[in-house]
């Protein structure tokens, strides 16, 4: 305390009674899907120039679309923030290996390889020259890209003053840990006098230099694993087990290629991989935006809406119930940036343009509020696959199938929010997620309860700690009820908490709230009313 020595007014800050817990994020969301190139690892991205870099484009060599790219696109620009892309690939895939040779006899075969396993590396192409500066000590190391949407060859990358000593700051093995493209791979007697004239003839920018006799890297694959079966993305998923900041999931198959005639049981398999590892997860913190397929070959929308419910339903292969997910149709038709033309379009699935959707309407409105309705509106596409009407819908909502239409006035919203276990007390999306919200919250915010003395000041402490996150969330509009003891309730005591419960370190809390459930079905009674006589 401060030596209180003049007369005057003195103001102290001291502890409060309550610790403040705060709220976690409720929709930064996983991409589990197939990418031109990167990291093997759940990686995180803030926006779409940071896929680009680190994942690439729209193409895979052989000019086959990546839908994660174009799920990306779809995901910020309906207002998604933060995400996590898991790269799908298999086990064995190989990586590409450089091949520049000098001119020199018995030259040492170029210690570089691509930054990541899969056919993208194989049009890599990497020259060796001389240190900018002069210093003979050094090197430098030109990358080329092959441009899968144009097929040129072009500068990519320049990376100047490398050194072979490890002590470096400079050391050629640290520094290319930060290249999109390359990595360097084992340089044990590598020689740079063998390569001293690897770049004579090019002089000037690199983004004019002619490589066509440059040889380009060799030897990449994808391996044999198809990520639209069940085995392999099941044996994948346990890469998301160390992320905590997620609350979402949406994968991102390329299982659509052949819509006109559906594989069910891909399909199927699909889903089941990812609503098992999400219901599995200890602490249930992921909500699962499921897509089914399109059924582009049905004649009419009504038998493509058949051939969902049927689906749905298990009448051909089973999706289980879980209120740990929803699923969206139909599919949308977005523009084609690589497309033949300025006009193309391809047929994308809704999840990722979903997912973008609850973060729009979490930032708004909260959690609480479900991501449906007039004012969610999809934005960046040029149509649907199919018009879905009310008498479509009158099959799909009760199935838990939400659907994506065009409203009068309101332009194409999402009109519907129902998990896929429409018959239980979790049957609306807000709800559920709000529960989960909730959950993690307070988990996250009483940490410091552990080791603490198992009584009656512990338990005050976690009623106030936890009763005034649950009134800010109360004033914040996300429950039902005119009053705090209407709209939830804290109970931590020698009731729930007993004697043995003491005995055995445990201390139980009590949590409950009043959800806010979406009008569904807004009712109104018009009558006439008969003129007075006279």
């Amino acid at each position: 305390m401060t030596a209180l020595l003049h007369p005057g007014v003195f103001v102290q800050e001291v502890p409060g009674g309550v610790r403040a817990i705060e709220g976690v994020p409720t929709s930064t969301t996983i991409f589990v899907g197939e990418t031109e190139r990167g990291p093997l690892t759940p990686t995180k991205i803030k926006g779409v120039s940071d896929y680009e870099r680190l994942f690439g484009g729209y193409l895979r060599p052989g000019s086959a679309r990546v839908t994660t790219r174009y799920a990306i696109d779809a995901f910020f620009r309906n207002g998604g923030t933060s995400a996590y892309v898991l790269r799908a690939i298999d086990g064995d895939a190989v990586t590409a290996r450089g091949g520049y040779t000098d001119t020199v006899p018995n030259a040492e075969i170029f210690p570089v390889e691509a930054s990541s396993p899969g056919t993208w590396g194989n049009g890599l192409k990497v020259i060796f020259g001389d240190s900018s500066d002069g210093d003979t000590s050094r090197f430098r190391l030109i990358v080329f890209a092959e441009d899968l949407a144009t097929g040129e060859t072009n500068f990519v990358e320049d990376w100047d003053r490398l050194s072979l000593d490890t002590s470096d700051e400079n050391y050629v093995g640290d520094v290319l840990l930060r290249s999109t493209y390359i990595r360097w791979v084992d340089g044990a007697g590598f020689s740079l006098t063998a390569f001293n004239d690897g770049a004579a003839g090019f002089s000037g920018s690199p983004a004019n230099w002619d490589v066509s006799a440059v040889p380009a890297m060799t030897g990449g694959t994808l391996g044999a694993a198809s990520y639209s079966a069940d085995a392999e993305l099941g044996a994948l998923l346990p890469a998301l087990d160390g992320i905590e900041d997620a609350a979402l999931i949406v994968g991102s198959a390329d299982i659509w290629a052949a819509d006109s005639a559906p594989d069910e049981a891909a399909a199927a398999g699909y889903y089941e991989s990812l609503r098992t590892y999400v219901d599995a997860r200890p602490k249930r913190d992921l909500f699962y935006i499921a897509d089914l397929p399109n059924y582009a070959g049905s004649a009419t929308t009504a038998v493509a809406a058949t051939s969902v419910t049927t689906l749905v339903d298990g009448g051909g292969e089973t999706f289980s119930r879980s209120d740990m997910a929803g699923v969206y149709w139909p599919h949308l038709e977005v523009n084609d940036p690589v497309g033949a033309t300025s006009s193309s379009t391809i047929i994308l699935p809704p999840s990722a343009t979903v997912a973008g959707l609850y973060a729009r309407t979490d930032s708004r409105r909260g959690v609480w509020k479900a991501p449906a309705g007039t004012e969610v509106t999809v934005g960046g596409i040029s149509g649907l696959s199919w018009d879905v009407l009310d008498k479509h819908q009158d099959d799909l909502n009760p199935r838990g199938v939400n659907a994506i239409r065009v409203i009068p006035g309101a332009g194409t919203v999402v009109w519907g929010s129902r998990t896929l276990k429409p018959s239980s007390e979790w049957r609306y999306i807000p709800v559920r997620r709000t529960a989960m919200f909730l959950r993690k919250s307070i988990f996250n915010g009483i940490q410091w309860a552990v080791f603490e003395p198992n009584g009656d000041d512990l338990w005050a402490s976690l009623r106030a700690t936890i009763g005034a996150f649950m009134e800010t969330q109360f004033r914040n509009g996300a429950f039902a009820g005119t009053t705090s003891r209407e709209a939830y309730f804290v109970k931590v005591d020698s009731e729930t908490t007993t004697e043995i419960d003491q005995a055995a370190g445990i201390v139980n809390i009590l949590v409950g709230f009043a959800p806010l459930r979406p009008a569904e079905f807004v009712v109104v009674k018009l009558s006439q009313k008969t003129a007075s006589a006279g």
